[in-house]
C-alpha cells in the first residue's frame, strides 16, 4: 500500500493543491519557502500517531491568505491511499473507499458548522474551530465530507508515520540514554532478551565489584548529610550510588557509539563531521525499521533534507540505498541538485508557484509526456548543474555553456538584471533540440515562465524553409505569455560579432588577454564574405569556445551590442516576472 495522493485546501500556503505520488520513493523538491515543509505537516495531522491532540490545532495564520478569520473558513487535508492486496490491512476497513483505494480526511472548521448547535456566537474566535477525521468518501467537497464517518486514530492502526526533522539532535540521539534511538534500536532486535540477560549478568557481576570500593560508601554518605541539612530529616529521602540499576532494561541506554579509528581507540562522535554523523543516524533509524517490519502495515516515512553536510557523491549512494526498506513509503524533501537529477524520473515530485503565485506540484515522469527516447535524453542530459530548473522559478534554455556565460553578464551589465537574484537560471542543453526540455513547461506541468534562445543556423536552412528542424520543434511548444522561443541568425558568436566593426573592441581584448593577438590581426584581413567563418574558426581552434565566453562574460558592459533576439528574450522574461529592466 502507498499514498496515492495527497489533497489540501485553506492551509497555510496551499489555496487548493493536490500532489499523486507512484509507489516507492518520493523526492519532493523545489525552492526555498515553496511549502515543502508545510506538505510534511499536513501529512502529519493526519496521521502521525505521536502528536498530541492540541499538536491538531490550528491558529489563525495556519489558514490560507492570512485574512481575518470567518464562520465558514475551514482547512481540509486528504490521503487518499492505494494498493492491490488492500484486504491484507483489515484495520483499516473504515476508511476503504473500493477494493484498492482507502482516504482519510482532516477537517478543521467551526464548531458550528461540524454538528448542530443553537449556540450563538457573536464573534469569530480560532477557540471555537475544532477538528474531526473522516473514513472513505468519494468528494473533497466540505458539505460531503460531513456526511461522512467520523473516526479515531485507532481505526488507522496499521498506518505507522515517522519524521524525521532537518533540524535533529544527532549527536544526542545516537549518545547512550532514555529513549536514544541507540536504545530503541538494539531493543527490536529479534533475540534482544536474551542478549538483554547476558550484558546484565556482566554488569551486575562488574557493577558489584565498583560499588564495594572504599571510596563508594562515603561518597553516599557526604550526600545524605548534604541532604539532610539542606531539607531536614522528614523531606530527605534515602540514596545509594551504584554503576547498575535494579530495573535491567535500562542497560541498552548505557551503551555508547564510538568512532573507532583503529582498534582499542574509542573517541566520542562529537569528533566526528555532521555529514557522518548524519550518516550513522540514518543507518540506525533504518535499521530499527526494518526490525519493526510487518507485513500486514504500512510505513510512511518522512525526511527532511538528508543530504545536509554530505558531499554530491554521498548524497546520491544516500538517496539511492534509502529505497531498500519494503512495506514503507519513503518521502525526501531535498534543494540537493545532484539529487534531484539522479532520482528514478516517476518519483520526482517537484512544488512550484505559477504565475499567478498559486503553489502547485508537477511530476514530471509519472505521465506519458515524453516519449522512451526523449526520457533517455533528458536522463542524459539532467546532471548536477541543468537539474536546476526543477528548483527555479523561470528558464532561459540555451545551447551550450558559451550562452551560460554571455546571457548572464548581459542581462546583468546591459540591463541591469542580476538573474540569480530572480531565481532565473540559464540552462545549457549542449544540444540544439529544445522539445524535450520545453514539453516539461506545458500547460498542467511546470507552468513557469521559461524561453528558449536558439542558433538560427541560417546556412543550413533549405530553399523551402522558413526554419531549421530545431527551431520549427521549439516554435510549437510555445505558450502564449509563458513559453517563447527567440531565433538567431547563424550561431553566438557571429551573431555578436557579425562583421569586423560591431563589438570590434571587446573582440580584441578577448583576443589580447588570452593570448593570441596575432590571429585576431590575421582575422581583421580575410574577405567580408569569409568573417563568420574564421570567426568561428578562430574561436573554436585557436582561442577555445568556453575560454573565449567567459573572457568575454568578464568585458561586456553598458556599450556593449547585443543581438535583438537576445535582447527581446531577456526582455520577455523581465516583463513576464515584474523586473525593471533598463533601457
Amino acid at each position: 500500500m502507498h499514498i496515492q495522493k495527497v489533497f489540501i485546501k485553506n492551509f497555510r500556503n496551499f489555496s487548493e493543491f493536490e500532489i499523486n505520488y507512484s509507489e516507492g520513493f518520493q523526492t519532493i523538491i523545489g525552492e526555498n519557502n515553496v511549502g515543502k515543509s508545510n506538505l510534511y505537516h499536513a501529512i502529519r495531522l493526519v496521521l502521525d500517531g505521536n502528536m498530541t491532540y492540541n499538536d491538531r490545532l490550528l491558529s489563525e495564520e495556519d489558514f490560507f491568505g492570512f485574512n481575518k478569520i470567518k464562520i465558514d473558513d475551514y482547512v481540509i487535508i486528504g490521503i487518499d491511499f492505494y494498493s492491490d492486496n488492500l484486504s491484507s490491512f483489515p484495520n483499516l476497513h473504515a476508511i476503504k473507499t473500493s477494493d484498492t483505494t482507502a482516504r482519510v480526511i482532516y477537517l478543521y472548521a467551526h464548531k458550528s458548522k461540524l454538528k448542530q448547535t443553537e449556540e450563538v456566537f457573536e464573534k469569530v474566535e480560532i477557540k471555537d474551530f475544532r477538528f474531526n477525521l473522516y473514513g472513505g468518501g468519494n468528494s473533497y467537497e466540505f458539505a460531503d465530507i460531513i456526511e461522512l464517518n467520523k473516526i479515531s486514530f485507532k481505526e488507522l492502526e496499521g498506518i505507522n508515520l515517522f519524521f524525521i526533522t532537518a533540524f535533529r539532535n544527532i549527536y544526542r540521539d545516537l549518545h547512550g540514554s532514555n529513549n536514544s534511538l541507540l536504545s530503541q534500536y538494539c531493543s527490536t532486535r529479534e533475540n534482544s532478551e536474551d542478549e538483554l540477560d547476558k550484558i546484565n549478568t556482566i554488569l551486575d557481576s562488574s557493577s558489584t565489584q565498583l560499588n564495594e570500593l572504599d571510596f563508594i560508601p562515603d561518597i553516599t554518605e557526604y550526600i545524605k548529610e548534604k541532604s539532610k541539612e539542606i531539607a531536614g530529616n522528614y523531606f530527605s529521602f534515602p540514596i545509594s550510588l551504584s554503576f547498575l540499576s535494579n530495573y535491567q532494561s535500562d542497560s541498552w541506554n548505557k551503551l555508547n557509539i564510538f568512532f573507532n579509528p583503529e582498534e582499542g581507540k574509542n573517541i566520542p562522535l562529537n569528533v566526528l563531521g555532521l555529514g557522518q554523523r548524519n550518516i550513522l543516524y540514518l543507518s540506525l533509524f533504518v535499521a530499527k525499521l526494518i526490525n519493526e517490519q510487518n507485513s500486514n502495515e504500512l510505513n510512511l516515512l518522512l525526511i527532511e533534507e538528508p543530504e545536509a553536510h554530505l558531499h554530491p557523491q554521498l548524497q546520491k549512494l544516500l538517496f539511492s540505498n534509502l529505497g531498500i526498506l519494503k512495506n514503507t513509503q519513503v518521502f525526501m524533501t531535498s534543494h540537493s541538485t545532484h539529487i534531484a537529477s539522479d532520482c528514478e524520473f516517476k518519483n520526482l515530485n517537484i512544488l512550484y508557484r505559477d504565475t499567478k503565485g498559486i503553489v502547485k506540484s508537477y511530476s514530471p515522469f509519472i505521465n506519458d509526456i515524453l516519449t522512451k527516447r526523449e526520457s533517455r535524453l533528458l536522463k542524459r542530459y539532467l546532471d548536477s548543474t541543468r537539474s536546476e530548473i526543477f528548483f527555479a522559478s523561470s528558464a532561459i534554455f540555451v545551447e551550450g555553456v558559451a550562452e551560460q556565460f554571455i546571457i548572464p553578464a548581459i542581462a546583468k551589465q546591459k540591463y541591469g538584471i542580476n538573474l540569480t537574484e530572480y531565481n532565473v537560471s540559464v540552462i545549457p542543453i549542449h544540444s540544439r533540440y529544445f522539445d524535450p526540455f520545453l514539453k516539461l513547461f506545458q500547460n498542467n506541468n511546470l507552468e513557469v515562465i521559461a524561453c528558449a534562445i536558439i542558433d538560427g543556423d541560417s546556412s543550413e536552412i533549405k530553399n523551402e524553409e522558413d526554419s531549421t528542424t530545431a527551431v520549427q520543434k521549439a516554435k510549437e511548444l510555445e505558450v502564449e505569455k509563458r513559453v517563447k522561443i527567440f531565433v538567431g541568425i547563424n550561431t553566438l558568436e557571429t551573431d555578436l560579432f557579425p562583421d569586423p566593426n560591431v563589438n570590434n573592441a571587446y573582440l580584441l581584448k578577448c583576443f589580447e588577454n588570452l593570448g593570441h593577438k596575432q590571429s585576431f590581426s590575421n582575422l581583421l584581413k580575410v574577405p567580408s564574405e569569409e568573417w563568420c567563418e574564421q570567426l568561428i574558426l578562430r574561436i573554436e581552434q585557436t582561442v577555445k569556445k568556453g575560454r573565449f565566453a567567459q573572457e568575454l562574460a568578464g568585458l561586456i558592459d553598458e556599450d556593449f551590442i547585443v543581438p535583438s533576439y537576445i535582447e527581446e528574450a531577456l526582455k520577455f522574461i523581465a516583463q513576464q516576472k515584474g523586473i525593471a529592466i533598463n533601457a
